[in-house]
Protein backbone atom coordinates (compact mmCIF):
# COMPACT_ATOMS: atom_id res chain seq x y z
CA UNK A 1 0.00 0.00 0.00
CA UNK A 2 1.12 3.60 -1.32
CA UNK A 3 0.89 6.12 1.53
CA UNK A 4 0.38 9.36 0.51
CA UNK A 5 0.58 12.44 3.33
CA UNK A 6 -0.71 15.60 3.31
CA UNK A 7 -1.86 18.30 5.69
CA UNK A 8 -5.38 18.72 5.90
CA UNK A 9 -6.91 22.56 6.31
CA UNK A 10 -7.51 25.77 4.16
CA UNK A 11 -6.37 29.28 4.79
CA UNK A 12 -8.02 31.89 6.79
CA UNK A 13 -8.01 34.46 3.85
CA UNK A 14 -7.98 33.59 0.43
CA UNK A 15 -7.61 37.04 -0.74
CA UNK A 16 -4.37 38.79 0.49
CA UNK A 17 -4.14 42.25 -1.40
CA UNK A 18 -2.53 41.45 -5.14
CA UNK A 19 -2.61 37.44 -4.44
CA UNK A 20 -5.55 35.22 -4.46
CA UNK A 21 -5.24 31.50 -3.76
CA UNK A 22 -7.29 29.43 -5.65
CA UNK A 23 -7.55 25.22 -5.82
CA UNK A 24 -4.59 23.57 -3.44
CA UNK A 25 -2.93 27.15 -2.90
CA UNK A 26 -6.15 27.73 -1.19
CA UNK A 27 -6.19 24.20 0.89
CA UNK A 28 -7.20 20.84 0.95
CA UNK A 29 -8.92 18.57 3.21
CA UNK A 30 -9.43 14.90 2.11
CA UNK A 31 -9.87 13.06 -1.59
CA UNK A 32 -13.16 11.50 -0.19
CA UNK A 33 -15.31 14.22 -1.99
CA UNK A 34 -13.47 15.56 -4.65
CA UNK A 35 -14.52 19.61 -4.25
CA UNK A 36 -11.44 21.48 -5.38
CA UNK A 37 -12.07 21.21 -9.23
CA UNK A 38 -15.66 22.59 -8.19
CA UNK A 39 -14.38 25.18 -6.11
CA UNK A 40 -11.55 26.45 -8.88
CA UNK A 41 -14.54 26.64 -11.09
CA UNK A 42 -16.41 29.05 -8.58
CA UNK A 43 -13.07 30.98 -7.84
CA UNK A 44 -12.59 31.66 -11.51
CA UNK A 45 -16.01 32.82 -12.16
CA UNK A 46 -16.10 35.22 -9.19
CA UNK A 47 -12.54 37.03 -10.11
CA UNK A 48 -13.45 37.32 -13.94
CA UNK A 49 -16.74 38.85 -13.20
CA UNK A 50 -15.64 41.14 -9.82
CA UNK A 51 -12.09 42.05 -10.50
CA UNK A 52 -11.95 45.13 -8.79
CA UNK A 53 -11.00 47.80 -11.51
CA UNK A 54 -9.26 50.55 -8.94
CA UNK A 55 -7.40 49.83 -6.05
CA UNK A 56 -9.96 51.41 -3.49
CA UNK A 57 -12.11 48.86 -4.46
CA UNK A 58 -10.23 46.23 -3.70
CA UNK A 59 -10.09 45.73 0.01
CA UNK A 60 -13.92 45.46 -0.58
CA UNK A 61 -14.24 42.28 -3.06
CA UNK A 62 -11.51 40.54 -1.34
CA UNK A 63 -13.37 41.11 1.83
CA UNK A 64 -16.56 39.49 0.06
CA UNK A 65 -14.35 36.83 -1.80
CA UNK A 66 -13.29 35.57 1.81
CA UNK A 67 -16.37 35.63 3.30
CA UNK A 68 -17.78 33.71 0.33
CA UNK A 69 -14.68 31.07 0.62
CA UNK A 70 -14.49 30.48 4.49
CA UNK A 71 -18.13 29.40 4.36
CA UNK A 72 -17.46 27.61 0.79
CA UNK A 73 -14.97 25.56 3.01
CA UNK A 74 -17.01 25.13 6.18
CA UNK A 75 -19.83 23.63 4.62
CA UNK A 76 -17.13 20.90 2.95
CA UNK A 77 -16.03 20.31 6.34
CA UNK A 78 -19.43 19.49 6.91
CA UNK A 79 -20.40 17.39 4.21
CA UNK A 80 -16.93 15.29 4.49
CA UNK A 81 -17.67 15.23 8.19
CA UNK A 82 -21.10 13.52 7.51
CA UNK A 83 -19.48 10.52 5.83
CA UNK A 84 -17.80 9.56 9.14
CA UNK A 85 -20.84 10.41 11.33
CA UNK A 86 -22.96 7.85 9.75
CA UNK A 87 -20.31 5.50 8.94
CA UNK A 88 -20.97 2.16 10.96
CA UNK A 89 -16.67 1.74 10.63
CA UNK A 90 -15.22 0.69 14.09
CA UNK A 91 -11.45 1.01 13.09
CA UNK A 92 -10.26 3.64 15.49
CA UNK A 93 -9.35 6.30 12.35
CA UNK A 94 -13.25 6.21 11.94
CA UNK A 95 -14.30 6.22 15.80
CA UNK A 96 -12.03 9.46 16.52
CA UNK A 97 -14.23 11.28 13.80
CA UNK A 98 -16.96 10.64 15.27
CA UNK A 99 -16.00 12.11 18.64
CA UNK A 100 -18.62 14.65 19.60
CA UNK A 101 -15.74 17.40 19.86
CA UNK A 102 -15.04 17.55 16.16
CA UNK A 103 -18.31 17.79 14.94
CA UNK A 104 -18.81 21.42 13.64
CA UNK A 105 -21.94 22.97 15.49
CA UNK A 106 -23.05 23.80 11.99
CA UNK A 107 -22.94 20.16 11.13
CA UNK A 108 -24.65 19.09 14.81
CA UNK A 109 -27.67 21.82 14.18
CA UNK A 110 -28.51 20.29 10.72
CA UNK A 111 -28.14 16.97 11.86
CA UNK A 112 -31.17 18.13 14.86
CA UNK A 113 -32.80 19.41 12.26
CA UNK A 114 -32.90 16.67 9.69
CA UNK A 115 -34.18 14.19 12.18
CA UNK A 116 -37.46 16.01 11.79
CA UNK A 117 -37.30 16.80 8.37
CA UNK A 118 -35.35 16.10 5.22
CA UNK A 119 -32.48 18.24 3.50
CA UNK A 120 -34.12 20.93 2.00
CA UNK A 121 -32.92 23.46 -0.33
CA UNK A 122 -33.54 26.88 2.70
CA UNK A 123 -30.96 25.12 5.21
CA UNK A 124 -28.60 26.54 3.16
CA UNK A 125 -27.57 30.72 2.95
CA UNK A 126 -26.12 30.40 -0.70
CA UNK A 127 -26.90 30.13 -4.54
CA UNK A 128 -24.63 28.02 -5.42
CA UNK A 129 -23.30 25.25 -3.21
CA UNK A 130 -20.70 22.98 -3.85
CA UNK A 131 -23.12 20.75 -1.60
CA UNK A 132 -26.14 21.31 -2.28
CA UNK A 133 -29.05 19.74 -0.24
CA UNK A 134 -29.64 16.33 -2.59
CA UNK A 135 -26.06 15.98 -1.67
CA UNK A 136 -26.83 15.43 1.91
CA UNK A 137 -30.14 13.47 1.27
CA UNK A 138 -27.94 10.88 -1.11
CA UNK A 139 -25.67 10.71 2.08
CA UNK A 140 -27.73 10.61 5.03
CA UNK A 141 -30.32 8.53 3.34
CA UNK A 142 -27.82 6.07 1.52
CA UNK A 143 -26.64 5.61 4.79
CA UNK A 144 -29.22 4.51 7.00
CA UNK A 145 -29.95 8.22 8.55
CA UNK A 146 -33.80 7.87 9.88
CA UNK A 147 -35.95 11.44 9.66
CA UNK A 148 -39.22 11.35 11.90
CA UNK A 149 -41.35 12.30 9.10
CA UNK A 150 -44.96 12.62 10.43
CA UNK A 151 -47.42 11.92 7.12
CA UNK A 152 -48.68 14.84 6.08
CA UNK A 153 -52.45 14.74 4.22
CA UNK A 154 -51.40 11.51 2.20
CA UNK A 155 -54.09 9.59 1.35
CA UNK A 156 -53.32 5.83 2.05
CA UNK A 157 -53.47 4.81 -1.52
CA UNK A 158 -50.97 7.81 -2.40
CA UNK A 159 -49.06 6.45 0.95
CA UNK A 160 -49.67 2.71 -0.49
CA UNK A 161 -48.28 3.85 -4.43
CA UNK A 162 -45.66 5.72 -2.89
CA UNK A 163 -44.17 2.32 -0.89
CA UNK A 164 -45.15 0.19 -3.91
CA UNK A 165 -42.30 2.67 -6.48
CA UNK A 166 -39.61 2.29 -3.41
CA UNK A 167 -40.09 -1.18 -3.48
CA UNK A 168 -39.75 -1.52 -7.29
CA UNK A 169 -36.84 0.68 -7.09
CA UNK A 170 -35.27 -1.41 -3.85
CA UNK A 171 -35.61 -4.43 -6.15
CA UNK A 172 -34.20 -2.63 -9.39
CA UNK A 173 -30.94 -1.50 -7.63
CA UNK A 174 -30.46 -4.99 -5.96
CA UNK A 175 -30.74 -7.05 -9.55
CA UNK A 176 -28.50 -4.10 -11.00
CA UNK A 177 -25.80 -4.88 -8.26
CA UNK A 178 -26.30 -8.71 -8.63
CA UNK A 179 -25.25 -7.79 -12.64
CA UNK A 180 -22.31 -5.95 -11.91
CA UNK A 181 -18.72 -7.13 -11.69
CA UNK A 182 -16.81 -7.33 -8.10
CA UNK A 183 -14.17 -3.96 -7.64
CA UNK A 184 -11.31 -6.67 -8.07
CA UNK A 185 -12.74 -8.10 -11.56
CA UNK A 186 -12.92 -4.66 -12.67
CA UNK A 187 -9.79 -3.41 -11.81
CA UNK A 188 -8.14 -6.98 -13.66
CA UNK A 189 -10.01 -5.99 -16.29
CA UNK A 190 -8.94 -2.62 -16.61
CA UNK A 191 -5.48 -3.62 -15.96
CA UNK A 192 -5.51 -6.23 -19.32
CA UNK A 193 -7.46 -4.09 -21.65
CA UNK A 194 -7.73 -0.82 -20.45
CA UNK A 195 -11.27 0.42 -20.00
CA UNK A 196 -13.79 -1.44 -22.20
CA UNK A 197 -17.73 -1.51 -22.08
CA UNK A 198 -18.49 -4.28 -19.04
Amino acid sequence: MRKIEFQAGHRTRFWERNCVAVGLSAGFLEPLEASAILLVEIAAQFIAEQMPATRAAMDPVARRYNAIFAYRWARIIDFLKLHYLLSRRTEPFWADNRRTESIPESLTELLTLWREQPPWHDDFDRAVEVFPAASYQYVLYGMGFQTRVPPRGLSSQTRAHGEQLFMHNKQEAAAMIQRLPSTRDLLDRIARYGLQPV
